[in-house]
């Protein structure tokens, strides 16, 4: 019993400290903005890594996933909006970034958006350090009947419709041509409404 309270007031201070450390991370700068990084597909890290090399302050939120199997334990980091970083930039970071290889687009924001922005990347940070602990899964909030575009593969700009979600990560649509339709699975993350 006593072992459980001395883990849990721990507990309890980690999260105070990692609470003051998360509302520092996430503030305003003056003369800089936070924006959205839209990477090329599975180039998060490297994009996070190139960017933070020349300068730019970045915010890559990663999940940890635990896998288990007969040879132990095995522990991998993964982004937990594949495709979408974090950046802290001004004009001239903007460019660094703009001219980085593993970019896809940066999307800047306005004031009232970045706001928004700061409030949710607070609780994101909170979610990426308890899942070392806990088991979290992120769903795309699609709902059947949504529209969406499809931003990478074959398809990449078509537009579809859900149809239903299937798991976590994935979901049905259906793509119209020619006076038919097809339904397929496909990844949620690699859909935008």
């Amino acid at each position: 019993m006593w072992a459980k309270r001395t883990r849990m007031r721990e507990e309890k201070m980690a999260d105070e400290i990692s609470r003051d450390e998360i509302s520092e991370s996430f503030r305003k700068v003056p003369g800089k903005r936070w924006c959205l990084v839209l990477s090329r597909p599975r180039n998060e890290k490297w994009a996070a890594k190139t960017l933070e090399a020349s300068g730019v302050r970045v915010y890559l939120p990663l999940l940890t996933k635990v896998e288990i199997h007969n040879r132990g334990r095995r522990e991998t980091r993964l982004p937990m909006f594949p495709g979408y970083l974090f950046a802290c930039a001004g004009s001239a970071e903007e460019n660094v970034i703009r001219a980085n290889k593993c970019v896809w687009r940066l999307q800047a924001l306005s004031e009232t958006d970045e706001d928004s922005l700061l409030r949710d990347l607070r609780i994101v940070r909170m979610c990426e350090l308890q899942s070392a602990r806990h088991e979290l899964v992120v769903n795309p909030e699609l709902r059947k009947g949504d529209a969406v575009r499809i931003r990478s593969g074959a398809f990449r700009g078509h537009e579809a419709i859900v149809v239903r979600r299937v798991d976590a990560l994935s979901v049905i649509i259906n793509l119209d041509f020619l006076g038919r339709s097809i339904d397929m699975r496909w990844e949620a993350g690699d859909l935008e409404l």
